[in-house]
């Protein structure tokens, strides 16, 4: 055993029988990998880790140099609801087995490295209070091959409730029951995800009639924040499998309705003062906050690569539904990229809300790149004075990444290896969505 903290880890994981250890990591697109290992070799993982094979994972490594080390990171101990037996579940950090240091395109570290640069530049930390936005299926058929493609979602057609007690359209926003029907389920979200150690804020039913609701978390560190993103989707789709529901967090799942974002509250401080509030400036926003607004807007067409990076993403940035279009920020303006809230009650706590991003981003490397476009701005003194549109596809995003990356570069966080094989993956997955016929073409051209 390593040092004092393991032993005590050890000694409570024996007192409460625990019979497994599952170790959870992140691809580099964000999907949740684990491996689990019985409870008696808890000393060899901390002594030796276990070995994974990247080349399996895409954009890590390449086959004939494919190892990788999974180390548990011991602070994000908690035990898995969904396991049948006691386990004992870490987030865990990839290391490279040549030199025993972190892989450099391993996203967990791209987190750590962050968070110790805004320590080491700016003597503070961030804190980011993450908005999931999902829908809460009773029905989800899809495929896609040589001679088809279809998707069929959403609520039971037949379903008597949904006649007796109609909602309108785009009528969901904080609505009640008997209209909200899965108010009981999402409680029941909030409850595991407490057990889990990550804290809720309140949760809701969204614009979205077909099922659309959100959980908002609180205000954490950017490393606790990033793990509460990961394996809150984790235990958000869990529980509701239980209740015979589908998730999705795909950003436009249902043509001409609310979209899924991902909006990320944050600000420069401790967990009682907020480095952004000014008494004296316009809207309470210290030249600090205007300088690092002024880099996130500066670098959001770049950014939207890492923070919307799905086909699908560029569905959700239309005009029409509360999302951002522009590289634009106001206050209690819910349709620009950045809002300054406007019922921020003590103004000593005051931040801000990025609403460009939605939950298909890995969020080991949005909150990271937000934050460094944000310090780049702070370094530069950038103002928010041009406005920019959007990208209107992922191609686009992609091309912008390319162009303005060097401000991810800073602090030997992102490497361009990483950025790089980033740009690779999305790209192939634009072409392989891009060369595909599209159902609603049959519509247009079938008969032509």
């Amino acid at each position: 055993m390593k040092n004092q903290e393991a032993v005590r880890i050890r000694k409570k994981l024996e007192s409460l029988e625990t019979r497994f250890i599952d170790l959870k990591y992140p691809s580099l697109i964000g999907h949740l990998h684990h491996i689990t290992v019985p409870f008696e070799r808890f000393d060899w993982i901390l002594d030796c880790g276990v070995g994974v094979d990247g080349s399996s994972l895409p954009g890590y490594k390449m086959v004939e140099r494919g190892d990788m080390l999974l180390f548990p990171d011991l602070s994000t101990l908690f035990f898995d609801p969904f396991f049948e037996h006691k386990t004992a579940s870490f987030l865990c950090s990839i290391y490279s087995p040549e030199t025993m240091t972190p892989y450099r395109r391993d996203p967990r570290t791209i987190a750590i490295k962050t968070a110790e640069y805004v320590r080491k530049v700016l003597h503070t930390e961030v804190f980011f209070l993450p908005e999931l936005e999902f829908y809460l299926l009773d029905q989800c058929d899809y495929g896609e091959g040589p001679g088809y493609s279809f998707f069929r979602i959403g609520p039971e057609p037949a379903a008597t409730q949904a006649v007796t007690y109609p909602m309108r359209r785009k009528g969901g926003y904080h609505v009640g029951p008997p209209q909200d029907t899965t108010f009981n389920i999402r409680n029941s979200i909030i409850e595991e995800l407490s057990c889990c150690g990550i804290k809720s804020k309140y949760h809701h039913h969204e614009v979205g009639e077909k099922g659309q609701v959100e959980i908002e978390l609180v205000f954490e560190p950017l490393l606790t924040a990033t793990d509460a993103v990961f394996i809150a989707k984790y235990i958000i789709r869990g529980i509701s499998q239980k209740h015979g529901k589908w998730v999705t967090f795909m950003p436009k799942p249902f043509f001409d309705e609310p979209g899924n974002g991902m909006h990320f509250h944050q600000y420069l401080g401790t967990r009682s003062r907020s480095l952004f509030y000014a008494a004296n400036k316009e809207h309470n926003l210290s030249d600090l906050a205007q300088n690092y607004i002024g880099g996130i807007l500066h670098h959001s067409r770049a950014l939207c690569a890492l923070t919307n990076p799905s086909t699908n993403s560029y569905k959700r940035l239309i005009p029409g539904f509360e999302a951002p279009t522009y590289t634009d920020f106001a206050y209690a303006n819910r349709t620009t990229a950045i809002r300054i809230p406007g019922y921020v009650k003590d103004k000593r706590m005051l931040g801000i809300e990025y609403r460009i991003p939605d939950a298909i981003a890995n969020p080991y490397l949005a909150i990271p790149a937000i934050v460094l476009a944000g310090i780049d701005g702070i370094k530069n003194k950038t103002k928010c004075e041009q406005k920019e549109r959007l990208p209107s596809n992922m191609l686009e995003a992609i091309d912008a990444l390319r162009k303005d990356h060097e401000f991810l570069l800073q602090g030997d966080i992102f490497s361009q290896d990483l950025i790089e094989s980033w740009i690779d993956v999305k790209t192939k997955h634009f072409e392989e969505v891009h060369i595909r016929p599209h159902p609603y073409e049959f519509t247009l051209y079938f008969g032509a």
